[in-house]
């Protein structure tokens, strides 16, 4: 799915700021979504998060400066197009302008904007940043999230058996993201007891990158790595959606599968993880008042135009038994077909309290080690498209604690409750 190319305007002048944004406003073929930064070391930390495709950056009377910055982003941002702007009379010193030019380029830098500007100019460099993004497009890992708005219907179970079983097939290629936050037990679950979680990489947001959160991941024995939860309350209360949405972002440019276990709470950081999930599966089961809650929360996707063919609904633990709704019942009163029907087996239960994950002992043939390998390897063919472009800055480059969209979902669902 293309999504908006992000630019990030890197100068401390509001005019020259200005200017570009009128100019890339002014495309009638393509759209831009602008963020800004005033210095260097803020359009550091925007670009983790947002990892834009174009960073313009002013030069003043050093070129210093740009270089550190381009060697930074090709740490971070690897696929981000560092680009000059260049004042008329910048390199009026002693320095040669071909030396500087070499200088910049050695660093990182990829190409050179002149101020003041013109659209036929600014218009070339966009296309050949596009053209060298062509021949070598960044590949991006699917991001597959589980949610429901109700605990135990059998969600994390769910997640960390898919992880497990995605794992099997792709050793260290898969992480499983606990974001349950305070209610996260993957690491039990998988009999792990990681030195770091959720909370450490919050702590180190300043300097996060996709190094630093592959070495926060603990490794199960089955390939997989797990980024675990909180270890307490007052712990998650560290992460909010800014570190939700950074993680993310970089999980899914070190991995192929980031799989993601969410917190049966709807609130900011429930939709920045929407906000760059390529699959959502709502889980659910035949119990009325259950039901009643997933269709509402179906309701909610739908209001927030989180797209329908990325959506699907897994009916878990269904038993045939006297007065149980049937799965065409089921459909009927969520307004939908039912993806995926996982019937019950106490075997689950038992591998949740032993440690050790179904997935890999389940065998495949009937039942729902039958439905778990199907399901694996349909959730094994997701592709990594980016859906959104995650938390909004402001033009000034400050970061807003949570994106207007988190405030219009958080009300949305304040109302359906009530």
């Amino acid at each position: 799915m293309s999504t908006k190319p992000q630019v990030l305007t890197v100068t401390r002048d509001p005019k020259l700021r200005n200017e570009l944004q009128e100019l890339l406003s002014s495309f009638e073929d393509r759209s831009f979504v602008v963020v800004s930064a005033q210095d260097n070391r803020q359009a550091v930390e925007v670009a983790r998060t947002r990892q834009p495709e174009i960073a313009l950056v002013e030069m003043r009377e050093s070129s210093l400066p740009i270089q550190t910055f381009a060697r930074e982003m090709a740490a971070i941002s690897p696929s981000t197009t560092v680009v000059g702007v260049i004042r008329d009379g910048a390199f009026s010193g002693n320095t040669s302008e071909s030396q500087i030019v070499i200088d910049l380029l050695r660093s990182g830098v990829k190409d050179f904007l002149h101020y003041p500007f013109s659209l036929g100019e600014l218009d070339e460099l966009v296309r050949r940043v596009e053209k060298s993004a062509q021949k070598a497009p960044a590949k991006l890992g699917a991001v597959v999230a589980f949610v429901s708005n109700k605990g135990g219907v059998g969600k994390s179970t769910l997640a960390i058996n898919t992880a497990v079983g995605l794992a099997q097939k792709y050793p260290g290629r898969v992480l499983l993201v606990d974001a349950s936050l305070q209610l996260g037990v993957a690491a039990s679950m998988l009999d792990l007891r990681p030195a770091a979680t959720l909370t450490e990489a919050a702590k180190e947001q300043s300097r996060l990158d996709t190094t630093l959160i592959q070495e926060m991941a603990v490794a199960h024995s089955s390939g997989l790595h797990l980024l675990a939860a909180p270890r307490d309350a007052v712990e998650a209360a560290k992460v909010d959606d800014e570190v939700m949405t950074q993680v993310l972002s970089l999980a899914r440019r070190s991995y192929d599968y980031v799989v993601v276990d969410t917190f049966p709470v709807f609130d900011a950081i429930s939709l920045a993880i929407l906000d760059l999930t390529s699959r959502a599966f709502v889980v659910t089961e035949n119990v009325v008042p259950t039901l009643l809650g997933t269709a509402k929360l179906i309701e909610l996707l739908d209001k927030f135009s989180y797209p329908s063919d990325q959506t699907e609904v897994i009916l878990n633990r269904q038993q045939r038994v006297a007065g149980s709704l049937s799965p065409n019942d089921i459909a009927i009163r969520l307004g939908r077909p039912i993806d995926w029907i996982f019937p019950y087996d106490r075997n689950v239960i038992g591998a949740a309290n032993t440690g050790i994950p179904i997935a890999t002992t389940a065998r495949g043939y009937f039942g729902f080690g039958r439905e778990l390998k199907r399901f694996i390897s349909e959730v094994a063919n997701t592709r990594g498209d980016l859906r959104a472009n995650g938390v909004s800055y402001p033009v000034n480059g400050n970061k807003s604690s949570t994106n207007r969209n988190s405030h219009d979902f958080a009300e949305a669902i304040v109302e359906e409750n009530r």
